[in-house]
């Protein structure tokens, strides 16, 4: 089934005064495209970054986004759920980054664009590591990566789903601290995003580029 927006294409607009990404871990983009389609439009994000999107790479052209097109994309091969993918507005250009070398199901689950907005050269990661994946792989190969794109004109966006409760200090906590400050790259999530009776946690991450930090207007989905 091939689902689409309930908004008619010219309600469809992307808000020009701020630069705006979205993230959310869907658990399931087919079962809930509605849901995501009701938070996104009629103003919609430049950059939707999702996480746990559970598809199948057959099945990549089941969900559609109008006005977007999928920008990068990760699926899994051997195990069930998991999986990213990144949608760009089409009135932006884009640069799909290739980190699939260091993706490993479980592990570490990422991908990648590269944007120029404003003459400002802009790259968004996106990242999802289990809760039973090795996280002294994940880091070694998210330092991997960023060793890959770290440059003192790129300014780094990282957005996902890593399965560290940055509400807790904790040893994970701390050693991904200490890899991002690396790169000039800090968390802004520190409230909780996911609660229920008996618990609140903040397992959905956002770090941006500290050299820039006063240039950024962001608002945690």
């Amino acid at each position: 089934m091939k689902d689409s927006s309930p908004q008619n294409i010219n309600q469809i607009k992307i808000n020009s005064d701020f630069f705006k990404i979205y993230h959310q871990n869907t658990r399931s983009l087919i079962r809930k495209t509605q849901e995501l389609l009701s938070h996104v439009y009629p103003d919609l994000p430049c950059v939707i970054c999702l996480t746990e999107h559970h598809l199948i790479i057959l099945e990549k052209n089941y969900v559609n986004i109008e006005s977007c097109t999928i920008g990068a994309q990760f699926y899994r091969v051997y195990y069930e759920r998991g999986g990213v993918i990144i949608y760009i507005h089409n009135s932006l250009k884009f640069t799909n980054i290739d980190l699939s070398e260091y993706c490993k199901e479980k592990y570490i689950e990422i991908s990648a664009v590269k944007l120029n907005i404003n003459n400002l050269t802009m790259c968004i990661i996106t990242i999802y590591r289990a809760p039973s994946g090795n996280f002294t792989y994940f880091l070694q190969n998210l330092d991997n990566v960023l060793q890959s794109l770290y440059t003192t004109s790129i300014h780094l966006i990282i957005c996902g789903d890593l399965n560290i409760n940055y509400l807790v200090e904790n040893e994970q906590k701390k050693q991904l601290e200490n890899l991002l400050l690396m790169y000039d790259l800090i968390g802004i999530v520190d409230f909780p995003m996911r609660i229920n009776h008996t618990s609140a946690s903040a397992i959905d991450s956002i770090f941006i580029d500290i050299s820039r930090f006063e240039d950024y207007s962001v608002i945690p989905f």
